[in-house]
């Protein structure tokens, strides 16, 4: 590929960089993307090269711009299952991907975006990073992986993103424990990489041990909670109200 940042490559250290791209300029995640970037990335899960798996977004206007609202407004329960059944998988792929996983966060990180993030297991972001679970404002809950926030940010700060829908700034995540560091937007690429580089320096075969042992201390709840939020997601369409709020959202972002 031509573009400055390819979809994905491998070093000569081991370090596999993978940017999301198949969800337009601001990194969208719809259904379509959301299975193309998770066949990527069980596909670099098979890779024995791979020593270290850097995510990052397109450009720097978002590292992962939320879910697709459009394709969510015509869901009904039923096709609101499978929607969100492809961003549950996602974030799984990258959850118990075998190598360490770094989020390369520079801009906006919404939603299931906050909850991929939350999955890799090290998120280094820009000074101007900001990060907002604002499902409850189109209507919908948040699901799948913001049971694991709570382990990051601890219970009240995660139940304050999930309700209010309001953002944080990249010094305040910081400060909350959802970053392991941060720098300048000019910075971030060097730190990602050096930190990545460190790690593909170790023995693959420790690396991808202590990753299992990370998924088997796990409490157990937390990966079932997920699947279940999967039915809570659809049953909130029965109601008829994300569309409402949907619409209504759109309505103000063209006013």
């Amino acid at each position: 590929m031509n573009q400055e940042h390819p979809a994905l490559s491998i070093d000569a250290s081991g370090v596999a960089t993978l940017t999301i791209q198949d969800g337009g300029p601001l990194n969208i995640m719809g259904s379509p993307a959301a299975r193309a970037l998770t066949e990527q990335l069980r596909s670099l899960a098979q890779d024995p090269a791979v020593k270290a798996l850097v995510i990052r977004g397109t450009g720097s206007k978002t590292f992962m711009g939320g879910a697709d609202i459009k394709e969510m407004m015509g869901l009904d329960p039923d096709s609101a299952r499978e929607f969100i059944r492809s961003l549950y998988e996602l974030c799984a792929a990258v959850r118990t991907f075998p190598a360490p996983t770094i989020a390369r966060i520079d801009g906006w990180c919404i939603g299931i975006g906050l909850e991929f993030a939350a999955c890799c297991d090290v998120r280094y972001a820009s000074t101007t990073s900001r990060y907002t679970m604002p499902e409850v404002k189109i209507g919908i809950p948040s699901v799948i992986q913001g049971a694991l926030l709570a382990r990051l940010v601890g219970e009240g700060r995660a139940r304050w993103l999930m309700l209010s829908g309001d953002a944080i700034d990249a010094p305040t995540a910081l400060a909350w424990g959802l970053l392991n560091g941060m720098e300048e937007p000019q910075d971030l690429e060097a730190r990602v990489h050096a930190f990545a580089r460190q790690l593909a320096a170790c023995g693959a075969a420790a690396m991808r041990t202590q990753k299992q042992l990370f998924i088997d201390w796990e409490a157990p709840h937390l990966d079932e909670a997920a699947r279940r939020s999967i039915d809570h997601f659809a049953q909130v369409f029965e109601s008829g109200e994300p569309g409402i709020y949907m619409r209504e959202f759109f309505q103000k972002k063209h006013a």
